[in-house]
């Protein structure tokens, strides 16, 4: 089994993706902590202000994925995410915390979460748990 690969990305690369300069005015933080067990991969952490936190799904070929995020905020968003492609496989609040797909080969594939933009403005955090399972 293959498991996530945490990254931080620049508040800037957010703002420049979803086409909004305010954002780069706020502090960010993020941290995050990972586990693995029986064909899932687990991540827990916080995020607060513009942090962005990336995780590097590293998959099988024609791998059926399910990324579920759970929260204590409701204004955080989840943004999975096909390397090179300019649009998410699936966009959403915690409202709609579920994501499946199934992986292509030779494709790479990232999860991201962040807060909206008002929350973040706000100076906001949200703690999380991102689930991956992998099915067949």
């Amino acid at each position: 089994m293959k498991r996530l690969h945490p990254m931080l990305a620049a508040a800037g690369l957010l703002g420049a993706l979803i086409g909004g300069n305010a954002m780069a005015q706020s502090t960010s933080s993020s941290q995050s902590s990972a586990s693995s067990v029986n064909g899932s991969s687990s991540y827990s952490g916080q995020i607060t202000g513009n942090g962005v936190v990336q995780y590097g799904l590293d998959t099988r070929p024609q791998q059926q994925l399910r990324v579920k995020l759970n929260t204590d905020n409701t204004s955080i968003r989840m943004d999975v995410v096909k390397d090179g492609s300019a649009d998410p496989l699936c966009q959403g609040s915690a409202a709609q915390n579920v994501c499946t797909f199934r992986t292509e080969p030779g494709a790479s594939y990232r999860a991201q979460l962040y807060l909206a933009r008002d929350a973040a403005q706000r100076g906001e955090s949200a703690r999380f748990t991102l689930t991956v399972e992998q099915g067949s």
